[in-house]
């Protein structure tokens, strides 16, 4: 039995479109249940949520009304609200804006089955036909292929909420959100914490097991989400100091190159960057048959390279927004 938890925050424009793909899953409704947690919405979410759950018997509404304390504000507090009621033996985790797979469900279950996992991380795909939309996907890709690299040498880099399942009898082993400190990033928070107490972790790249969200459509919404990202990825420690220091060596080399005028010598580093980062994503391009992207890798390289000058300053406001909430990390 699987319980689906998906938590929403005004989120009126999308949450149709989710409880229609997950109505499509190839999966017995019998050993299926959705929990769609209303976190304080303001809109129609509530009423929406309600309408679906009136026609079919396996799709639960949670309301909550107040912001959890401790561990357990924001989206961790949420969540657990939604697994607390839950009666899953595989917890699975999606949110309001995503579309998944008809065989999303059999997908994470069959690591459960076959593989002996306690946890499951998969591949988010980005839609959208815009140039902005085509490089974010890229870099998911990129961050979902390193994740699942580091995964494979117990190096747990993170994972992405909104596809993520784990064991009823593992998440209650960690303790739930309420034993793990709070974190804006709670997915990679509980995926760490998994691998501190030694939990079998997975982590799968295929078409079947992936779900699709929307991309982001601004530049400030954009640098807002990667702020929340950057303040949640100072929980890898030394790990989150090699990343700077890669990016920081990249910089020095290509500016060196520049001074000294040895144009060669740049062409040869931006060429390496370029080829690294094709070798991460083209394999998983073409296991998902998103090879179209391919093209874009390129202009989502210098978008990244670019954007690694600013990601260090936007740790200096502490302050994050997200979804209408304000959070110290």
């Amino acid at each position: 039995r699987v319980s689906v938890i998906g938590p929403a925050r005004n989120e009126e424009r999308n949450i149709a479109h989710c409880l229609d793909s997950i109505l499509a899953l190839d999966y017995p409704t019998d050993s299926l249940e959705l929990i769609v947690v209303d976190d304080r919405s303001s809109d129609a979410t509530n009423s929406i949520v309600k309408r679906y759950a009136r026609k079919h018997s396996h799709i639960v509404l949670h309301t909550i009304n107040s912001d959890g304390e401790k561990n357990l504000q924001g989206k961790p507090g949420a969540l657990d609200a939604g697994i607390s009621i839950a009666t899953g033996e595989i917890l699975l985790m999606t949110d309001a804006d995503c579309r998944v797979h008809p065989r999303w469900v059999r997908s994470h279950v069959n690591e459960y089955v076959h593989h002996n996992a306690d946890m499951v991380c998969a591949y988010t795909l980005i839609d959208g036909g815009t140039l902005f939309s085509k490089m974010q996907a890229v870099e998911w890709n990129s961050t979902h292929t390193m994740a699942s690299a580091g995964v494979y040498y117990k190096q747990y880099l993170g994972c992405f909420g909104n596809n993520l399942s784990i064991s009823r009898t593992c998440y209650d082993a960690l303790g739930g959100y309420s034993s793990i400190p709070f974190s804006i990033t709670e997915d990679l928070a509980l995926m760490q914490e998994a691998g501190r107490h030694h939990c079998a972790i997975r982590y799968i790249c295929s078409q079947e097991s992936s779900v699709t969200t929307q991309p982001i459509l601004t530049l400030k919404e954009y640098l807002t989400q990667h702020k929340r990202w950057v303040h949640g990825g100072q929980q890898l420690g030394w790990r989150a100091t090699v990343f700077v220091l890669t990016s920081a060596i990249l910089w020095i080399g290509l500016g060196a190159t520049l001074y000294t005028e040895s144009y060669a010598m740049f062409l040869a580093i931006a060429l390496t960057r370029l080829i690294g980062d094709g070798l991460i994503n083209i394999p998983a391009l073409f296991v998902l048959r998103r090879k179209e992207l391919i093209p874009y890798i390129a202009p989502a390289i210098l978008f990244f390279t670019l954007l690694e000058l600013i990601l260090p300053f936007l740790l200096i406001d502490r302050t994050i927004v997200w979804k209408g909430q304000e959070f110290k990390q």
